[in-house]
């Protein structure tokens, strides 16, 4: 199904053309995944989905439906209970939308935002970032001009719309007057056949990339642009990309920017680093921790006030080149202190990904009464943990080697793709001794 409102560009242009084409669909069936609808407002439209509700131009939260046994307490303002569907409240409007059973909150105080975001949540609980209407029309803009995003291209969406990811494409795609292929969810047939049949740009995370490439090693022709970001990169995999036919660029972004401040520029070498968006500064910390500043930075969370210093100092840990490109190492908060020793889980996941008989993993640090924290790990694969370990003891300091394991069929991921850190922790904690 596609839905078009009247032409429009730039800034009153969250109305251009969006195309449900979710796979095996009864195009007759009256279930679009999203829909556009008139405010009172024509120049305010809201877009109303399964996943959420929200407007542009004035205060709203998206909150993605799940699925849990006890109320969910994301902050005072927000709670999601199993009965819940959509919520989002605007301001001045109370509650606009919510599921069976869900009692409507207070009005929360959104502080002048335009569109409240979750964080996904991965290393504790979700926050809600405030957006302006300049942080989304800034956002909207350099990405617009950096990747020569136009009326004629259209963007692959496989991902989650509760998530700055999957919101951002909606927004950046009508500021440049283009088109988004919706497709429920990331399957590799679907979005393969997607990329030959007409689609010219997309954003996955590198699982999503590496499944489409197993499936469908290409060629591919047409794509301009597939944007890679959400998480470290394997090694190889964007050289594996390439050879299929895939413009492949990594991206680096977050909730609080509203997407991407950096990304590898089109028609540049392969890299695995990220150049600024116009109007982007990125410089790197004392403590080695990538700091962001620029118009489409968030002025703060909900329930906290405004953030005084321009700079947005992340806890996400890179390296600045000459170029002024940037490639993220880690995550600051992810490291494991144990025994007074400092962890990098992702030097111990590189290792272990670097055999075969390992198919994914995670690595967290778990609770120790002893060494305050001991290093985990989560994975998927042929090798017992015995093998594991007596592989990693020859490679790495005793310290940085597991002491907790647990082997699954899948680690646990995000709706977005992510290694879900918080699961794992809890799943290995869990094991017995």
């Amino acid at each position: 199904m596609s839905v078009k409102s009247k032409p429009a560009t730039g800034s009153q242009a969250l109305g251009s053309k969006i195309s449900d084409t979710t796979e095996g669909e009864d195009k007759g069936q009256n279930r679009p995944m999203i829909r556009w609808l008139e405010s009172a407002d024509p120049e305010r439209p809201f877009l109303v989905s399964e996943e959420g509700v929200l407007s542009y131009g004035e205060a709203a939260a998206a909150v993605r439906r799940r699925i849990v046994s006890e109320p969910v307490v994301l902050r005072p303002e927000i709670t999601i209970d199993s009965a819940l569907v959509l919520l989002a409240g605007i301001a001045g409007g109370g509650v606009v939308a919510t599921g069976p059973g869900v009692e409507a909150p207070a009005d929360p105080d959104l502080g002048g935002a335009a569109l409240v975001v979750f964080t996904s949540g991965t290393a504790g609980i979700p926050k809600g970032v405030r957006l302006t209407l300049a942080n989304l029309e800034a956002a909207a803009r350099a990405s617009v001009e950096h990747l020569g995003h136009g009326a004629d291209d259209t963007w692959l969406l496989a991902l989650p719309l509760h998530h700055v990811a999957g919101i951002s494409i909606l927004v950046r795609s009508a500021w440049a007057g283009g088109a988004v292929r919706l497709l429920n969810g990331f399957d590799p047939a679907t979005f393969a056949g997607a990329l030959h049949q007409g689609a010219t740009m997309a954003s996955v995370v590198p699982t999503m990339l590496a499944r489409l490439l197993d499936h469908d090693p290409g060629p591919y022709t047409g794509v301009r642009s597939v944007l890679v970001g959400g998480g470290s990169i394997p090694d190889g995999l964007l050289e594996r990309a390439a050879a299929a036919g895939l413009p492949v660029l990594p991206t680096y972004g977050m909730t609080e920017t509203f997407g991407q401040v950096a990304t590898l520029r089109p028609g540049a070498p392969l890299s695995y680093r990220a150049h600024p968006l116009p109007g982007v500064e990125i410089r790197i910390e004392d403590d080695g921790r990538v700091a962001v500043k620029g118009p489409q930075v968030s002025p703060g969370y909900l329930g906290e006030s405004d953030r005084s210093d321009p700079w947005l100092v992340t806890n996400d840990l890179g390296e600045v080149d000459a170029e002024g490109a940037v490639r993220i190492l880690g995550r600051a908060d992810t490291v494991i202190v144990t025994g007074g020793e400092n962890v990098d889980p992702s030097r111990v996941e590189t290792e272990l990904l670097a055999s075969s008989s390992v198919d994914e993993v995670v690595v967290v640090g778990v609770p120790d009464p002893e060494w305050g924290m001991v290093v985990g790990c989560v994975y998927a694969g042929e090798a017992s943990p015995d093998e594991l370990e007596a592989d990693l003891k020859a490679r790495l300091p005793v310290f940085m080697v597991p002491k907790r394991w647990l082997r699954v069929e899948l680690i646990p991921r995000t709706p977005l793709g992510k290694p879900d850190r918080s699961v794992a922790r809890a799943l290995v904690a869990a094991e017995p001794l």
